[in-house]
């Protein structure tokens, strides 16, 4: 793939390109461990690495090579909504989220479409596109349960695991025979089930989100593309809690032709479950 890669440079004219580098996830929707008669609710995330790429040399493409473009201004259009407020910028990443903005939501099979346009009369449009595709399951999750005190009644919470803090735990990918093996990331955040409407606190994860590791991932998706992932327990499940852990499963999407040829989009589809830390 950098071969391929190297001839596309040589074909170009020299000097900094554009790379943008788009990933839109999704955890799911699960029931509250504290109460299931409710849920922690669907959270998904859209973010951009915008910046320019040097190939001067296109024998030595590398993240020393990037600039972030830190002045466009993002937005995201699907259905019939257009979505271009709430969005952060830092260092050339922009990121929107469904706590930030409520009306983006994360559908299978809908494309939505990224834009991040320069500043100026002559400023450029550069665009990324996502279809969300189908999940896996966990095997680890599929018939796990634990119980749960709400108030003087016990109750089983579906899809969850008791855990020790750091305590490592393995996540198996549920695959028919023969299938594909897509890439696929993982992330591991804290919820607070008395306050299921606040964002997780991330503990760990596996996506790139900086610029050295997304190129890596352009250059090659070989290293996420396993059927089980080792978590490791001292980083993830650092205190007592309730933990989502969730499997994304990445559709590769598509970037504006006018972007440097490594830039990439890429959605990713979320099962998840719970890991009770005591």
């Amino acid at each position: 793939m950098r071969k391929a890669l190297v001839l596309v440079l040589l074909s170009l004219a020299c000097g900094k390109q554009t790379f943008l580098a788009a990933a839109f996830v999704q955890t799911p929707a699960v029931p509250n461990p504290t109460d299931p008669s409710q849920s922690l609710p669907q959270f998904q995330v859209m973010t951009a690495y915008f910046g320019t790429i040097d190939t001067t040399d296109p024998t030595k493409i590398d993240a020393n090579k990037i600039a972030a473009v830190t002045d466009a201004t993002a937005s995201v259009t699907f259905k019939d909504l257009w979505l271009k407020s709430n969005w952060q910028q830092n260092n050339g990443t922009y990121t929107l989220t469904s706590k930030d903005e409520p009306k983006l939501t994360f559908e299978p099979g809908v494309p939505y479409t990224l834009v991040l346009q320069t500043p100026g009369p002559d400023g450029d449009a550069y665009g990324a596109r996502f279809t969300p595709g189908p999940s896996e399951d966990i095997v680890e999750f599929k018939s796990s349960t634990c119980t749960v005190t709400v108030g003087p009644v016990n109750t089983t919470a579906p899809r969850c695991r008791d855990g020790a803090v750091g305590q490592d735990l393995t996540l198996t990918r549920d695959l028919a025979a023969g299938a594909e093996v897509l890439p696929a990331f993982v992330v591991v955040g804290q919820v607070d089930p008395n306050n299921p409407s606040a964002e997780p606190r991330i503990t760990y994860k596996t996506i790139p989100d900086n610029a050295a590791d997304l190129l890596k991932y352009v250059l090659s998706d070989q290293p996420y593309r396993v059927t089980s992932f080792k978590i490791p327990g001292a980083k993830a499940f650092d205190k007592p809690g309730y933990f989502l852990v969730t499997l994304l499963i990445v559709k590769q999407g598509k970037v504006s032709g006018n972007a440097f040829p490594g830039s990439t989009a890429i959605a990713g589809t979320g099962s998840a479950g719970i890991v009770r830390v005591q």
